[in-house]
């Protein structure tokens, strides 16, 4: 990604503050190791966002779209302008040299959804409960915020799984590519049954609890409580994984199985 349009935070204070309206298009820009499981998102990048057509489409087509831009956003344009030549010669511009190329999922960005990166020693999905991240191939997205689907994707008995299918790379990485996670064996819930629904509510309890955790572990100033929390944590994903090895029906056997490889 282009320099021009990825930036840090204090750049992004700067912008906003020369242009309030600047807000509108830099999104939070995460990479592969901003996502840890259950793990709230942050990052210090930002993406200055117009997306192919973006600028056609507001500025009515009038063939002035740099002067458009220049009224319309005066301090992202002065910010970009400096690294014009650079831009120009970009293979993946969109119209104007301002903008991305086209991809047709930028509005499942917008929405609420689950993010994972693209290599991990284990699997690490999160939540974007805002729908306000953005990443490039390095990290990848799921339109789904479904907090059992969380879960299920989170648990030992899914990343045993997922160790078994996919390649290992040097040191034990593992790349979590569409031609696996396709595979994954995800039991769906019967609405109609009481016992499913149950199962499904208190999976979605107990990822409620994982997420706060993790959130108060993120703002824990003190190691004492640090340590209460990651041992409520660890408590909390065991529960996780207790309960999808019920909805899966696993044998005490095949449990250990799963449990050897943790």
């Amino acid at each position: 990604m282009n320099e021009a349009f990825v930036i840090d935070n204090a750049t992004r204070e700067r912008l906003i503050a020369d242009d309030p309206k600047s807000a509108e298009v830099i999104k939070p820009f995460l990479a592969g190791r901003d996502i840890k499981r259950y793990v709230p998102l942050h990052t210090e990048k930002y993406l200055i966002l117009f997306p192919r057509g973006f600028t056609n489409e507001k500025s009515s087509n009038t063939g002035k779209q740099w002067e458009w831009l220049l009224k319309e956003y005066p301090a992202i344009a002065a910010h970009l302008d400096q690294f014009r030549e650079k831009a120009e010669n970009r293979y993946d511009k969109g119209d104007y040299w301002w903008e991305l190329r086209a991809c047709d999922y930028y509005a499942e960005f917008e929405k609420p959804k689950m993010m994972l990166p693209d290599i991990s020693l284990h699997i690490n999905f999160a939540l974007d409960e805002e729908g306000k991240s953005y990443c490039v191939n390095i990290a990848y997205i799921i339109s789904s915020s479904e907090k059992y689907l969380l879960a299920i994707l989170n648990s030992a008995l899914i990343t045993y799984f997922y160790k078994n299918i996919s390649s290992t790379y040097r040191g034990g990485y593992l790349r979590f590519i569409y031609q696996y996670l396709i595979t994954l064996p995800i039991r769906t819930i019967n609405f109609n049954d009481p016992a499913d629904v149950a199962r499904h509510d208190k999976m979605v309890s107990l990822v409620d609890q994982m997420i706060d955790l993790n959130k108060k572990l993120a703002e824990s100033k003190m190691p004492q409580t640090t340590e209460i929390l990651n041992r409520q944590i660890d408590l909390t994903d065991e529960r996780i994984d207790q309960l999808v090895y019920e909805l899966y029906g696993l044998t005490d056997e095949e449990i250990k199985i799963v449990e050897s490889e943790r």
